[in-house]
């Protein structure tokens, strides 16, 4: 009974520790080995043991960030939140193994990086999107709640936006590199957060009308119907692109078919939902 009440420090507490002291001791050695600063680099780049640990600083410093920055613009993550947060976790993961190895020929630290930075993002628009589902359930709005969202979504856009930018850009001067990849993926964050806040400015005004308003889930499925659209146009362009330059895109099959799906189901509620109100218009015509 001791031994379970006895207090255990948090995987990331032991893994945060691990990492520091073993970076601090590949780089301690290198010193000790090399007089001089350049060569002590270049011993440390040339090991592959050595760029994995430095590798596994970048990583621990990137949660550490991403944590910070949580907080800040979310305050507390409710237990859902966290929950659905490891799920896409796992397919995002998965989704970026398959496709390092179609950039396999391409691949190198900063490929890893730009992965790496994808994910972050990643994570913070799924976090963005739960929090305006939420909204469903509020019945009021903070002034705090109000300029965290604006000012994540201000963040949100402008980066996606901008890497989006930087990969059409450089595509222009260099050809088809693996920022190709990076632009897609970017373009696609950009249209769901379109999506976002399209739904964030209508929970607003249904919270702002006493949740009384009775359009809003007409509005809602018309901008679901656009952003399932839009993302599939993406996906379709995504899928030939890579097609053409790297080969079978494996990596975004799931998604291109959930997306198609998705839009031909919002298709047929469409087209069920005008025949019963035609149906309804012709039975209870007003004479």
């Amino acid at each position: 009974m001791a031994n379970a009440n006895r207090w255990s420090p948090p995987r990331l507490v032991v893994y945060g520790i691990t990492t520091v002291v073993l970076n601090i001791g590949i780089i301690a050695l290198a010193f000790i080995h090399h007089d001089y600063y350049y060569t002590a680099c270049i011993q440390l780049s040339q090991s592959g043991a050595a760029m994995m640990i430095l590798a596994n600083m970048g990583i621990l410093m990137t949660i550490l960030l991403g944590k910070l920055l949580s907080r800040m613009f979310f305050g507390r993550l409710r237990a859902i939140e966290v929950e659905r947060l490891y799920e896409q976790g796992w397919f995002a993961v998965t989704e970026t193994c398959l496709a390092l190895a179609i950039l396999r020929d391409e691949f190198d630290a900063a490929t890893l990086a730009l992965f790496v930075f994808l994910l972050f993002c990643k994570v913070f628009h799924w976090i963005y999107e739960e929090r305006v589902s939420f909204m469903e359930q509020q019945t009021g709005l903070t002034a705090l709640f109000l300029v965290r969202t604006v000012s994540l979504s201000f963040i949100l856009a402008s980066v996606d936006f901008i890497m989006v930018m930087c990969a059409i850009e450089n595509t222009k001067r260099y050809g088809p590199t693996m920022l190709v990849v990076f632009g897609f993926e970017f373009a696609l964050l950009l249209v769901r957060f379109m999506s976002t806040w399209a739904k964030l400015m209508l929970n607003t005004v249904d919270i702002l009308r006493g949740g009384e308003w009775e359009e809003k889930q007409a509005y809602i499925f018309y901008v679901d119907f656009v952003d399932d659209l839009a993302k599939l146009m993406v996906y379709v362009r995504f899928f030939f692109v890579l097609m053409k330059f790297y080969g079978m895109p494996i990596h975004i099959l799931r998604e291109l078919y959930i997306t198609a799906r998705s839009l031909i189901n919002r298709c047929g509620d469409w087209i069920r939902y005008r025949k019963a109100m035609q149906n309804m218009h012709l039975r209870y015509e007003t004479k």
